[in-house]
Parts: C-alpha cells; sequence; structure tokens
C-alpha cells in the first residue's frame, strides 16, 4: 500500500451502516442503530450514551434543565416518569413549565390546533396559542387566582422556590402532576426565575392583598442559589442534562464556579447532553457548546458529553424510551433523598 494510501486507510474505517427498518423494534434499538447512521441521528446516539454513562455512575447526581413549552408539547408524563423511574434527581425548570403542569393538576387541558389559524379570532374567544397547541384564558386565569392562596403547610414567610414547589407538590392529587411526583420522592425543582411566568403573577396577588409588610409569601432566589449550590458541593459527580437552553441551563451550568467561589471546590460536570435547536455562533448561552463551558470550569477537562440540535419533543422521548426499554441502567440506580434544615442541606442519602 502506497503512504497516501496509507494515509486514507486511517479516516477510512468505519462505514455508514443503512438504518434497517425491517430489524428495529422498538426505540431502543432504533437509538442503538443511530450509532452507525449520520449527522442528527447520530447525535441521538451520542447522548444516549452519555445518558447512559451518567445513570450508571453509582454517584453521579443527576440535574435537569427545563425549557421550552413542554407541557404544551405532550412531554408532561415524559418528565414525569424521568422523576418516578430515578433517571434524575434535580429539577431546574422555567415557571411557565411548571404553570403548565398546575394547570392540568387543576383538570384543565391543553389543546391540538394550528399555527397558521386566527389569532384575532382567538383572541376574542379569550383563547391563547402555544404555537399549534391552544389554552383557554378564564381557565389560565382561574388557576393564577387559585395560586394566590398561600398552601396551609407552608408557615415560613420567606422561601426557596425549592421550598413553596414542595408543600405545594403535597397538596396536588393528580397523579400525572410533575410537580406532586417531585414532591413524593423528594425531587427538588427550583424555579429561578419565578416570577417571570403565571405562578409569579398569581403570587403577585397574594402581594397586593397584603396589608402590612410582614403578611404575605416572599420566593427568595438568592435561597435558592444557597440552596442549589449546596447539592453541587455535597456531590462527588454531578450530570447536566439540558432540554433547550435559558435560565435552567445557565442555573445548572454556572454550578462549577459558584461551587469554586463558595466553597474553594472546582467542580465542573462530569457528564452532560444538550437537546437544543439554538446555533451557538450567535453567541447566546442557549446555544453554547460544551467546549465553551470547559473555559469557564462548567465542564470537567475529561467529561463525557454530548449535543443534539433536535426539537425536543421528538428527541426526549427518543431517549427516554431507549433508556427504560435498555432498563439494566437504571432498574439498579439508586434514588437520591436530600435531607434539608431550612435553607440547609444536611445529608444526601442514597436508598
Amino acid at each position: 500500500m502506497t503512504e497516501m494510501g496509507k494515509g486514507k486507510s486511517k479516516f477510512l474505517q468505519q462505514p455508514v451502516r443503512h438504518l434497517d427498518l425491517k430489524k428495529t423494534k422498538s426505540l431502543f434499538d432504533l437509538v442503538k442503530a443511530f450509532e452507525h447512521t449520520s449527522f442528527q441521528s447520530r447525535n441521538v446516539f451520542k447522548c444516549f450514551e452519555v445518558f447512559r454513562k451518567m445513570l450508571d455512575d453509582p454517584a453521579c447526581i443527576i440535574f435537569l434543565g427545563l425549557s421550552g413549552a413542554m407541557i404544551p408539547g405532550g412531554m408532561r408524563k415524559v418528565i414525569r416518569d424521568m422523576i418516578e423511574r430515578k433517571l434524575i434527581d434535580v429539577i431546574v425548570s422555567t415557571g411557565a413549565n411548571m404553570f403548565h403542569d398546575l394547570f392540568e393538576s387543576f383538570g384543565y387541558r391543553h389543546y391540538v390546533g394550528c399555527e397558521g389559524g386566527d389569532d384575532d379570532a382567538l383572541r376574542k374567544h379569550r383563547i391563547v396559542r402555544v404555537y399549534d397547541a391552544l389554552m383557554d384564558d378564564h381557565e389560565i386565569n382561574q388557576v393564577i387566582h387559585l395560586l394566590s392562596k398561600v398552601p396551609e403547610e407552608l408557615e415560613e414567610r420567606v422561601v426557596s422556590s425549592r421550598r413553596y414547589l414542595e408543600v405545594l407538590g403535597s397538596h396536588i392529587k393528580d397523579e400525572g402532576s410533575i410537580i406532586k411526583t417531585a414532591s413524593r420522592y423528594g425531587v427538588p425543582i427550583f424555579i429561578p426565575a419565578l416570577s417571570d411566568s403565571s405562578i409569579g403573577i398569581g403570587l403577585t396577588f397574594l402581594h397586593l392583598r397584603k396589608n402590612v409588610p410582614s403578611e404575605g409569601l416572599l420566593i427568595d432566589q438568592i435561597r435558592d442559589s444557597f440552596e442549589i449550590a449546596q447539592l453541587k458541593k455535597m456531590a462527588s459527580v454531578t450530570g447536566a442534562i439540558y432540554i433547550g437552553g435559558g435560565v435552567p441551563k445557565n442555573y445548572i451550568q454556572q454550578l462549577g464556579p459558584v461551587s469554586e467561589l463558595l466553597f474553594q471546590k472546582e467542580n465542573g460536570h462530569q457528564y452532560a447532553f444538550q437537546i437544543t435547536t439554538d446555533d451557538p455562533k450567535w453567541g447566546g448561552l442557549s446555544g453554547c457548546t460544551f467546549e465553551e463551558a470547559k473555559s469557564w470550569g462548567k465542564i470537567e477537562k475529561g467529561a463525557s458529553y454530548a449535543a443534539v440540535y433536535i426539537d425536543a419533543t421528538v428527541a426526549l422521548p427518543l431517549l427516554v424510551g431507549a433508556i427504560l426499554q435498555e432498563g439494566k441502567v437504571y432498574r439498579k440506580r439508586e434514588r437520591r433523598r436530600f435531607l434539608w434544615e431550612g435553607d440547609r442541606l444536611k445529608s444526601v442519602q442514597f436508598i
């Protein structure tokens, strides 16, 4: 073989294997087959491999960053089952996602619409649109007003969003609720931009009604930052799953630098994968790469990570379905239980 031939051979070693749907009987089969295809399908497989590694690491605490309109998009039960099946340990979400979960917990529904309808007519009938999903605006306002009532068990006046949602979840009766399931299994939910949501609007009604400053309820977002930083401090290994970007992604990403500043513990995430449609070249956080995150100490050198550029309502059920159908990794995983005293994390138990 010539020198040129030897040079070529080191590049041309693994042929693309064309997808054989006759041999594809499950989501697991499909995602596994993506290992030998190209483009975003192969990236789905790469994310699956990272997901499997973080689940297989007995010390890893997994953070889920939840952005986008995932509940109107039909992903409520997927996320709820991720909690129940021990696929995630901590959630950082937009307020909107948790509001949509609450909305369905009260018995209301999102409806199939279309993206090209008459929005002036929708406004006339007080119907709101989330791309091609519809909601009754009067029902939204009903939930907002109900949220202005503080749960009776919440005696504290100043609380983190984690504590507020923990107590709120204990009052929800709907077994399909993300918030209720998280509360039941002790999975903390943080909403670092709570006021930027209908939950925040509901709590604003509560603020409006108070007669003296000592009344009402204050969601302390700095307490949120302190609480989640303690989770990172106590974890020897952490993994991150980003659905979209925005505040939830940055909040989880920054835990490495925060840990270094507060606790002199330099510790980025050891595992991470992202499902996004954002492009890194515009410079925004939502599209930034894990390579860029290394420069901030947000991702560890030698970490396992991957990203797939695809609609999360397509990729998330593929990945979660493949993990559940593979079965071996998640079944042996222990649940993480976090023991809190006020805003202090006393211990992390593996049960």
